[in-house]
C-alpha cells in the first residue's frame, strides 16, 4: 500500500504533477535548406501521473500538454500537443509482469517520413533517460496536425540468469489536413538476454511491423539483431551486435541489409562516464513505388532517410556525463553520420552536437540549460541545412 509520504496522495493514489517551462531560440524550426524560419519561443509542458500500486496490480493514469508559442512568427507555427493514457501491470510473481497500455496523442507537427519501425510511446509514465542517454536528434517535421491511438501489451519474465520480454502494438494515425496519408500499423516485438558467465552476456531483440495505408500500398518491415556484452571489467564496459533490417512493399519490391555495431564505455570515476559507439546500417532497395516511409533506428541522425533509396549509414557517436556535485550534472554528445547513396557518388554528412547542464536548485525544482546543433552537408543543391536550438528552463515537481 502506498504511504504517500513526501508525495501528493488521494486515497491510495500517488499523484505526481510536474511543470516544465522554458524559453528557447530556434534558428531553423523545420530543418529547411532554404527560407529557414527562426525565432524565440516559450514552451509549456504541464503533466500529471496518478499511480496506484497494490503489489499485485499497478495502475497508472497519465496526461500532459506540450505547447510552444513563437511570438514573432505566424500563429500557425505554434504547437499544441496533448497526450493521455493508462498503463495496467499485473505481477502474480515477482519475476513475471503482464502489462497493457492505451495511449492517445495529438501532435501539431508530423515527421516528413513515417517510421517503418514504430518507436516506443514516450509519456509522463516513462522514466526520463539521464544526461547524454536522453539526447535524440530532432527529426525533420512539417505542420500537419494528427491524432494517434495506440494499444500495447507485453509479458516480461525473469529466469535464474536470463530474462525475456514479448509484446504487440496496434496503432492508428489520422491526419487532419491530409487524410489520404492516414495509416494503421501493427507490430510484434521481443527481446531477451542470458548471462553466459558472471561477466559476459548474450542478447537479442527483434520487431516486425505491418503498415496499412489508407491509400497507396501496404508494407512489412522488420529489424532483428543479436550480440554480446560485458559487465564492467575494471574501468571498461562494452557490447557488440549484428543483425538485419528490411522492408517489403506489396507487389512493388523490397529493401534491406545488414546492421551491426558496438559501444565501448569508459568509467574512470563514479562521477564521470563516457562512451564511444559505432553503428552501421545498409539498405539495398529495389522498391519501384513512392512510399513515405523512413528507415527506423536512427536516433542520432538529424534527417529522415527514405527506405526507397539504396544507402549505407555509418554513425560514430561520443557521449559523456559528469556529476559536478549531488546537485549539478553536465552532459555532452557529438555524433557524425555519413550517408552514402549506393550506386551514386553522393555522400551526405549529418552532425549532431549537444551539451547541457542540470542543477537541482531544490528537491522539487531543477534548472536546465541546453544547446543543440544539427547540420547536414549534402552534395545535392538546396538540400543541406543547419539548425541551432538553445533552451533555458525549469522543471518543477509538486
Amino acid at each position: 500500500m502506498p504511504s504517500g509520504a513526501g508525495q501528493l496522495s488521494l486515497g491510495q493514489w500517488l499523484l505526481s504533477p510536474t511543470l516544465d517551462v522554458y524559453s528557447l531560440y530556434d534558428s531553423n524550426l523545420y530543418s529547411s535548406p532554404a527560407n529557414a524560419l527562426s525565432g524565440p519561443g516559450l514552451h509549456f509542458h504541464p503533466g500529471i501521473l496518478a499511480d496506484r500500486n497494490t503489489g499485485l496490480f499497478d495502475t497508472k493514469f497519465y496526461g500532459n500538454i506540450d505547447s510552444t508559442v513563437y511570438p514573432t512568427l505566424d500563429y500557425q507555427n505554434n504547437t499544441f500537443n496533448k497526450q493521455a493514457g493508462v498503463i495496467q501491470s499485473y505481477s502474480p510473481l515477482r519475476d513475471l509482469v503482464f502489462t497493457v497500455q492505451g495511449d492517445y496523442t495529438h501532435n501539431t507537427l508530423a515527421n516528413v517520413l513515417t517510421n517503418s519501425i514504430p518507436s516506443p510511446i514516450v509519456s509522463s509514465a516513462t522514466p526520463v533517460l539521464p544526461g547524454a542517454n536522453g539526447v535524440l536528434a530532432g527529426p525533420q517535421v512539417v505542420v500537419n496536425p494528427n491524432d494517434t491511438f495506440t494499444t500495447t501489451a507485453s509479458i516480461y519474465k525473469e529466469f535464474n540468469r536470463a530474462y525475456i520480454k514479448v509484446g504487440a502494438t496496434a496503432q492508428r494515425t489520422d491526419y487532419q489536413t491530409t487524410p489520404l496519408n492516414d495509416f494503421d500499423q501493427q507490430s510484434y516485438n521481443g527481446n531477451g538476454a542470458f548471462w553466459l558467465t558472471p561477466q559476459l552476456y548474450a542478447y537479442a531483440d527483434g520487431i516486425q511491423a505491418f503498415t496499412e495505408a489508407a491509400t497507396g500500398v501496404n508494407s512489412t518491415s522488420f529489424r532483428a539483431r543479436s550480440g554480446l556484452g560485458t559487465a564492467q571489467i575494471g574501468l571498461f564496459q562494452s557490447s557488440i551486435y549484428w543483425g538485419q533490417q528490411g522492408t517489403e512493399v506489396q507487389n512493388n519490391g523490397s529493401a534491406g541489409g545488414d546492421i551491426y555495431g558496438g559501444i565501448l564505455s569508459y568509467l574512470p570515476t563514479s562521477a564521470w562516464n563516457m562512451s564511444l559507439s559505432v553503428d552501421r546500417l545498409r539498405n539495398i532497395s529495389n522498391i519501384t513505388t513512392t512510399i513515405p516511409q523512413g528507415l527506423g533506428g536512427l536516433p542520432l541522425t538529424g534527417i529522415s532517410v527514405p527506405i526507397t533509396q539504396s544507402s549505407q549509414l555509418t554513425t560514430i557517436a561520443y557521449k559523456s556525463n559528469y556529476i559536478f556535485s549531488p546537485q549539478t550534472t553536465i552532459y555532452g554528445v557529438l555524433s557524425d553520420t555519413m550517408i552514402a547513396y549506393l550506386g551514386t557518388t553522393r555522400i551526405d554528412n549529418t552532425w549532431l552536437a549537444s551539451v547541457g547542464i542540470r542543477h537541482q536548485l531544490r528537491q522539487n525544482l531543477a534548472l536546465t540549460l541546453d544547446y543543440q546543433y544539427t547540420d547536414l552537408h549534402s552534395q545535392v543543391p538546396v538540400t543541406g541545412f543547419s539548425r541551432n536550438l538553445v533552451t533555458l528552463g525549469a522543471h518543477y515537481t509538486f
